[in-house]
C-alpha cells in the first residue's frame, strides 16, 4: 500500500528564511537543486520501473517540494497536504507510462500545479490572513528587535499572499525552495525570459508595498 507522508514544515525545518526575499534579485545565485545527479536518476528509474521501495524514496525526496508548490497556490496547509497525496497517487498509477527520469520532477510539479489550480477554482480564491506562516523562519536574522523582526515577517507573509498565483509560485520556488532557473522553467512551462520577467515584477511589487520598501535603491 502506497503511503504518502507530508513533511511538516515547522519553523526549524522550513525551507529557508523569508529574509532571502529582502535581498533577492532575479539573477541572484542560489544552490542549484534542479540538476539530477546519477543516484537520483537511478532511484527515479527504479521507481518508474515498478520498484515500490524506490518509489517510497521518491516520495521522501520530492514531497517537500510538491507541498511547497501546492501551498504557494492554495495558501492552505490542509489542502496542500491533500494535493501531495493526490499527486503521488497519480504518479504511482501512471509511472509505467513515464519513460524519462530527467523529466519526472518537472512532470510531478506540473501535476501538482494543475491539481492545486483545479482545487482553487472550486472555492473562493481568498488568501488566508496567516499566509506563508509555515514558510517563514522566525529565527531569521533581520535588523532590529525581535518584535520588529516578527512584524517585518508578518508584513512579508501578507504581501506574498496578495500576489498573483504565478508570481507567488515563482518566488516560492526560487527564493524559498532555492530551485535553479531551468528547474522552475520546466515546472511552470515558462521561457527563461518570461520567468525572469515574472520574478522581477513580483520582487518590484513586494518592495513597493508598505512596510517592505527598501531603504537603499
Amino acid at each position: 500500500m502506497l503511503l504518502v507522508t507530508t513533511p511538516a514544515l515547522t519553523p526549524s525545518s522550513a525551507p529557508t528564511d523569508a529574509s532571502r526575499l529582502d535581498a533577492a534579485k532575479p539573477g541572484a545565485g542560489l544552490p542549484n537543486v534542479g540538476a539530477m545527479d546519477s543516484a537520483e536518476r537511478i532511484m527515479v528509474m527504479a521507481a518508474l520501473a515498478g520498484d515500490d521501495e524506490a518509489f517510497e524514496t521518491v516520495i521522501r525526496t520530492y514531497s517537500r517540494r510538491v507541498y511547497i508548490v501546492a501551498y504557494a497556490i492554495l495558501q492552505d496547509s490542509s489542502e496542500a497536504e491533500d494535493i501531495v497525496q493526490d499527486t503521488f497517487l497519480k504518479a504511482h498509477h501512471q509511472r509505467s507510462k513515464l519513460r524519462d527520469p530527467e523529466k519526472f520532477p518537472a512532470w510531478l510539479l506540473a501535476v501538482t500545479r494543475n491539481g492545486a489550480r483545479d482545487r482553487l477554482r472550486r472555492r473562493r480564491p481568498q488568501a488566508d490572513e496567516a499566509s506563508f506562516d509555515t514558510l517563514a523562519d522566525p529565527s531569521a536574522a533581520t535588523p532590529g528587535s525581535a518584535m520588529e523582526k516578527e512584524e517585518h515577517q508578518a508584513h512579508l507573509r501578507r504581501a506574498l499572499a496578495t500576489l498573483p498565483e504565478e508570481h507567488r509560485t515563482a518566488l516560492t520556488l526560487r527564493y524559498l525552495e532555492g530551485l535553479d532557473y531551468r528547474a522552475i522553467e520546466s515546472a511552470m512551462g515558462l521561457s527563461n525570459g518570461a520567468l525572469r520577467g515574472i520574478l522581477g515584477r513580483a520582487l518590484g511589487t513586494l518592495r513597493r508595498m508598505p512596510g517592505l520598501e527598501r531603504s537603499n535603491p
